[in-house]
């Protein structure tokens, strides 16, 4: 990238920099820094422990660090954790950060912002519009968009609703009015929504695997995986040939939450694909 492209965010005030930290640059035009809101629980939020190398910064790719209502948030280098708002999840792994590295082969001329809004264990109705998270998730895209272009937003969520079956029923229709009133407080009804499949490997651990739990997650794999069929602009990202990080079988590993970072940036891909 030009050095006339990008400016040092550290002397833009208004923009919401980082202060007492690394610089980071971004794209004098917004069209050059493309923003992507991640959203769901913990499979995005990452299941894993860090591994040596972790926490450097990723090039061309900043994260946008979570603030309070009232704060202004700030950009900071693209690295692990990305999701550091619970004071013991802090050494988490997710696609995230896989995902811009992957994005950003394919693009090179632009900087990646991530906007990291995931929250582990929470049901879609939790995540949902009225909720704290969802707002604060429609807050910091908002904030993030001041300086760039949002480009889409990256699911994956579903685990928390195979544990009721009113959840289970209710999943569906929820996830589609999650879509509606992103594109619509976002102000793009056609705002990429890509959703990634739960694990294949999930309903084999022994906490879930009664037959009646294996069939909700089954059926809400099929929501997920039906659902660009239903409604447009969105994509869907399997999951098979992952493996899990711990014998509970919920969470995916490191090498899988590489996959899964890679599979979301070749479907975003893929969705733009001429024919």
């Amino acid at each position: 990238m030009r050095a006339k492209e990008v400016f040092v965010l550290g002397a833009a005030l208004a923009t919401g920099v980082l202060q007492g930290e690394e610089p980071v640059n971004i794209p004098s035009s917004k069209k050059s820094f493309h923003l992507f809101l991640l959203m769901g629980q913990s499979n995005m939020s990452g299941g894993v422990g860090l591994a040596v190398g972790d926490t450097q910064p990723v090039p061309r790719a900043l994260k946008m660090r979570y603030a309070k209502e009232g704060e202004e948030p700030k950009w900071a280098p693209g690295a692990h954790p990305l999701h550091p708002r619970r004071p013991n999840k802090k050494n988490r792994f997710g696609p995230g950060l896989p995902f811009a590295e992957a994005y950003l082969n394919d693009n090179p001329g632009v900087v990646v912002g991530l906007v990291p809004m995931a929250w582990g264990g929470r049901s879609i109705e939790q995540l949902g519009k009225g909720s704290g998270i969802y707002s604060d998730a429609i807050r910091h895209a908002k904030a993030a968009m001041q300086a760039g272009t949002l480009k889409g937003v990256l699911w994956h969520q579903g685990e928390s609703d195979t544990v009721e079956q009113t959840r289970t029923d209710a999943y569906e229709k929820r996830l589609h009015r999650l879509i509606e009133d992103v594109r619509k407080d976002l102000g793009n009804p056609q705002l990429p929504f890509i959703v990634g499949n739960l694990a294949e490997f999930y309903g084999t651990g022994k906490d879930h695997k009664a037959p009646d739990r294996v069939a909700r997650i089954t059926r809400i794999k099929g929501i997920l995986r039906s659902l660009p069929g239903k409604v447009p602009h969105t994509g869907f990202v399997e999951s098979t040939g992952c493996s899990p990080a711990a014998r509970a079988k919920v969470h995916f590993d490191r090498k899988s939450c590489l996959i899964m970072g890679k599979r979301y940036a070749e479907v975003y891909a893929g969705m733009f694909a001429k024919p």
